[in-house]
């Protein structure tokens, strides 16, 4: 792509970024300036009585829909053009187009040859007939004659499979075996143009690659054209040569499949502002290349394995051989047990409620730890899991007792005055429920010994916690999530200086808050953490992580652009200061693109 485009804006049209040589090629489809317009009734109408009853009373109205907005492409003799965008963006009601099964509202649409399209497979079969049956029907639909699927019968059948189950009705068939067969009637021709839609997404894995194969033959043997609608961004650069992005009805890119794959990734889909999306569109199309040495992924099955993998790299930090063991299916809990840490100065493992998976067992018995806390008793951990604790070390364990929540807020509070270095002057007060937001405050929380706090019903305290507030323990209070207004007014009154913090959403409150803790002359001293809203469960015992390496943590929504670019931003902020962004959780969770684009944000700002 060319590194002199103006930066981009939502709803923009893209220009094509690569002049193609190929003004010598025969041109098999010109769309130019198609729009695609349809009117949708404003009421819902049941019958054609109200239909004509509306009529007559002027009162039918309709909202116009603009399903594809002034789109413009050219597709030159052997092109596979790949048509990429989310669901809604107009791909198929251009495929539509060409194929001539609709006519665009505005502009014009020539295609050169014959067509085969492959937009709904299975459209036209009767689930009462047999495959045999169904092959002719198809096949007379598709305007081949008899005599033909009578030529082509054995090569139909025998690309689908389907041989021993000829005679059984379609019914009985599953949704990939009659999509093999309407596959193999619609690509038994040579078509001029073929155009596929979705179609290698559907089926098993060896029907897709069968699929693929077969296109692929029609391309290098017959040099045929070829249209392909994919949400897989990967398979359009592999077939493609060129590629077009649609968005809402818009064209928002035309270039080669790489240039256009290598975008969508990063900002296809993506709701943002202008702002944000333009500093990732820059960031990407730096020529900088990113430092793969910078970026650290940390994986695993499941929250335990990650945990484990963590606590690995905390434990050597920790001033204390102690360690403070968590259940991982409460996640409240977990939390509890993340700020109890940060006052021991020691390292966090979760377990089972009735279990120790064995990434956590071969942890902590490779570890010489004297002391073991577990917080919570029944029904955060059992007594099965204490027993069986015993049975693979030599430490003393202090069981943090509490069968509610509330109990257990109060004992991990005086057992980190009781074994800890006890708590800062400032006290966090939360709900169950509010992980990210905990999560994202954990740097806070561990460097400063932060006791947490959880309020009831009517996000008011206990009268144990606020005869706490009462003696004056704490000087100030930060108070996550939509706590109540009444709540953070009282100790207002009663001299507290209060912090409230509530985001728009758990990416949206995780950058208030390293704002926030930046302000209170926090920073990261090497590293940036980045996990998924989406996985919340993979970073419940981050905080000693976060605290003994001096980490900041950002929870990133894939869905946003603004997320994304929050998190550029930040780098680029502190990039003086840091070696290494460490992702949290599979590809699942954080795209490799994704990191990527932070890898070169950090050596870009440095």
């Amino acid at each position: 792509m060319s590194k002199n485009n103006e930066q981009i804006a939502p709803n923009q049209t893209y220009l094509k970024t690569t002049e193609f040589n190929d003004d010598q090629l025969e041109t098999m489809i010109e769309v130019s300036h198609v729009s695609m317009i349809f009117n949708m009734a404003t009421e819902q109408l049941h019958s054609l009585k109200e239909y004509a009853i509306s009529i007559a009373r002027r009162k039918l109205s309709f909202k116009e829909f603009r399903a594809l907005d002034d789109v413009s492409l050219t597709v030159k003799r052997g092109d596979v053009f790949g048509v990429m965008g989310t669901n809604g963006s107009g791909k198929s009601t251009l495929l539509k187009i060409i194929a001539g099964v609709l006519d665009p509202t505005k502009g014009t649409c020539e295609v050169n040859g014959t067509i085969a399209p492959l937009i709904e497979l299975g459209a036209g079969f009767d689930i009462e007939l047999t495959a045999r049956e169904n092959i002719y029907l198809n096949g007379a639909l598709l305007g081949y004659s008899k005599e033909f699927i009578n030529e082509h019968f054995d090569e139909i059948v025998n690309f689908a499979e389907i041989r021993p189950f000829l005679d059984m009705p379609l019914k009985n068939y599953s949704s990939g075996m009659v999509a093999r067969i309407a596959f193999a009637i619609a690509t038994v021709i040579i078509p001029d143009v073929l155009i596929v839609d979705e179609v290698l997404s559907v089926g098993d894995f060896m029907f897709q690659q069968k699929c693929e194969r077969r296109i692929r033959s029609l391309i290098r043997d017959h040099g045929v054209t070829v249209l392909i609608v994919s949400h897989n961004s990967d398979q359009v650069e592999r077939l493609c040569n060129k590629a077009i992005w649609i968005e809402k009805g818009h064209t928002r890119m035309i270039g080669t499949a790489e240039e256009v794959c290598e975008i969508y990734r990063s900002i296809g889909g993506r709701a943002g502002s202008e702002e944000s999306e333009s500093l990732v569109y820059n960031v990407m199309n730096s020529p900088i290349a990113p430092d793969e040495e910078s970026v650290q992924v940390i994986s695993g099955k499941d929250r335990y394995d990650i945990a484990s993998q963590l606590f690995e790299q905390s434990f050597p930090l920790s001033k204390k051989t102690s360690v403070v063991i968590a259940s991982g299916e409460d996640a409240s809990s977990s939390l509890l047990a993340n700020a109890l840490a940060g006052s021991l100065e020691s390292a966090l493992l979760l377990v089972k409620h009735g279990s120790i998976p064995e990434e956590a067992l071969n942890t902590l018995e490779s570890t010489q730890a004297s002391e073991l806390f577990v917080v919570g008793s029944d029904p955060f951990v059992s007594e099965g899991v204490v027993k069986e604790l015993a049975l693979h070390t030599e430490a003393t364990i202090n069981i943090v007792a509490g069968n509610t929540l509330q109990e257990l807020t109060l004992s991990v509070y005086r057992a980190g005055i009781d074994y800890g270095s006890g708590w800062g002057d400032t006290a966090v007060i939360t709900y169950d429920g509010c992980i990210g937001d905990v999560v994202s405050l954990m740097p806070f929380i561990y460097a400063n010994k932060a006791p947490l706090f959880f309020s009831v019903a009517n996000n008011q305290l206990t009268e144990e916690v606020s005869d706490l507030f009462a003696t004056k323990q704490f000087n100030r209070l930060i108070s996550l999530g939509g706590l109540s207004f009444d709540l953070i007014d009282h100790y207002k009154e009663q001299s507290f200086e209060v912090t409230r913090i509530v985001g728009s959403s758990l990416a949206d409150a995780s950058r208030m808050i390293n704002e926030w803790q930046t302000e209170q002359g926090l920073a990261p001293k090497d590293e940036v953490v980045v996990a998924s809203v989406w996985g919340l469960h993979d970073v419940l015992s981050i905080g000693a992580y976060l605290g003994l390496r001096g980490a900041f943590i950002w929870l990133e929504d894939s869905q946003s652009l603004d997320s994304i670019a929050n998190i550029l931003g930040f780098v680029q902020d502190h990039a003086a200061h840091l070696d290494q962004v460490t992702f949290i959780g599979d590809d699942t969770r954080s795209n490799k693109n994704d990191q990527q684009l932070i890898a070169k944000a950090l050596k870009a700002a440095r």
